[in-house]
Parts: C-alpha cells; sequence; structure tokens
C-alpha cells in the first residue's frame, strides 16, 4: 500500500503557471486517504514556499535531494563546503559567467544581469534572487546552477565528475549538487524518517533529473510528456501533464490499490 507520494513539480505537477484542476482534486484525494505528499524537485525551498501552501503539503525535497524541509522548517541538509563555493564565484568572475546559489530562503546571483538566466526565467520561471557582492557574504548553498556550456562546465566540476551530482538541462546552463546527492537519496532520507519502506512510496517526474528517484521508488510514475529513457525506468507511464495525467495515475494505479 502507498504511504507517500512524491512529485517533481515543473513538467509534472505544473507548466509554469498552468495547474490542472484535476491535479487538485487528487492530491486531494490522496490527503483523504492519509497518503503523505512531498515535492521532490531541483528548486529551492524559498521557490517552492507558495506551491507548497497553496496544494497543503508539508514536505518538499528541493535542490535535487539535499534540502528537506517540513512546512518551511529545515529537517536535513547538506551544503556544499563554503569554500567550494567562494572558489567557483572566483572562477565565474574570471571567466564572466552567471552563478546562480540554491540557499534554503534565498537565491543568490553573482552578477545583476545576465541573458541566460532571463531566459530560463522566462522559460520556466525563476524568482528574482538576491545579489551577492562579496564570497564573505556565502550562506549555506545546497545547489548551484551554472550558466555555462558543455566544454566550459569543467572549470566548476574538475576532471573527476564523480564528486559532484551533475544536471545539464540546457546546452547553457547545468545544475550542480554536493556529492552523492540526487532525488532519490533525498527520498531515501525522507522515508527513513518516516518510517516507510521504498515500496510504500510513488513518484511522479519527467525529467532527466528524475531517473534516480523513479527507478527506485516501489511505483514510479513517468509523465506522459517525459522521455523516452525516463519511461523505461518507470514502472508505469501515464498521459501527459496537460492531459490529467497526475489524475490517471492516482486513479488507476494507487487509489485503486489503496481501496
Amino acid at each position: 500500500m502507498i504511504k507517500l507520494v512524491a512529485f517533481d513539480v515543473d513538467g509534472t505537477l505544473r507548466d509554469r503557471d498552468f495547474l490542472p484542476e484535476s491535479t487538485r482534486t487528487a492530491l486531494l484525494k490522496l490527503k483523504e486517504q492519509g497518503i503523505a505528499l512531498a515535492l521532490c524537485t531541483g528548486r529551492s525551498e524559498f521557490e517552492m514556499e507558495s506551491l507548497r501552501k497553496e496544494l497543503g503539503i508539508e514536505w518538499a525535497i528541493t535542490c535535487n535531494g539535499s534540502h528537506i524541509g517540513y512546512k518551511g522548517e529545515t529537517v536535513f541538509a547538506n551544503p556544499f563546503p563554503k569554500e567550494m563555493v567562494r572558489a567557483w564565484l572566483q572562477e565565474a568572475d574570471r571567466r564572466n559567467h552567471t552563478l546562480l546559489l540554491y540557499g534554503s530562503e534565498l537565491m543568490f546571483m553573482n552578477r545583476k544581469e545576465d541573458p541566460h538566466f532571463r531566459q530560463a526565467q522566462q522559460e520556466i520561471g525563476f524568482m528574482e534572487p538576491v545579489r551577492i557582492n562579496s564570497i564573505d557574504e556565502v550562506p549555506e548553498i545546497y545547489q548551484c546552477i551554472v550558466f555555462c556550456n558543455e566544454q566550459e562546465e569543467e572549470a566548476y566540476t574538475g576532471e573527476d565528475r564523480n564528486q559532484l551530482y551533475i544536471h545539464r538541462w540546457r546546452p547553457w546552463a547545468v545544475d550542480i549538487n554536493p556529492c552523492g546527492m540526487n532525488k532519490a537519496v533525498g527520498l531515501r532520507k525522507l522515508i527513513d524518517h518516516l518510517g516507510f519502506t521504498s515500496e510504500e512510496v510513488a513518484a511522479f517526474g519527467d525529467g532527466h533529473n528524475d531517473f534516480e528517484m523513479i527507478e527506485w521508488v516501489g511505483s514510479g510514475i513517468a509523465m506522459g510528456n517525459a522521455g523516452d529513457e525516463l519511461k523505461e525506468k518507470a514502472r508505469y507511464v501515464t498521459k501527459s501533464l496537460n492531459e490529467d495525467g497526475i489524475a490517471y495515475a492516482v486513479d488507476k494505479w494507487i487509489l485503486a490499490v489503496a481501496n
């Protein structure tokens, strides 16, 4: 029986500001059955606060698993070493690159303006970050987005890419998370905390950074708008976000089993 359902956000729960009414209804059905809900996203806790409250979801696994919050309060956190972030800021200054740094309460950017950031903001939506003016101001950081091409990213990842979790989501943008972190790791920490097993967890996703999560849980569900590689890893493939895919899967593979 499913006890927890985790949801990727972009392309899964919503598309920019569009969130199907059928998805809201499906979430209410799950809560009525006593099933816990969690957001599981590459975005920050800060960015997810309004959506989490809007949907009545208490848990949020953010920054690709590096931060877990309960009602916005930190429960588990795995930040980068501050000296690593400071070195990245110095490298970005030398190369004229923009870094987007995710803290638990705010997002930070090292430059006043960047066309790639604005493009990403237009395509998928980003809240406005706070300018970080000095490497001495570095707070706890759980995820770094570097706006650079693939050939340039080694300046930040180093030659041994296994020391970091790296997810390139645009030709000009790459997520970097602390070593050993991904959504499955964050989700595992949450279910250990709650006393569940992986077989009692369902997860929805559509992107490359959902691979580990979808493969690890008992009921991994790929959205119809996901790529073929993720669909191959999933136990189930539902309809797309725009075709009420979450509601379809909740009724067919979660609530049908629970009842």
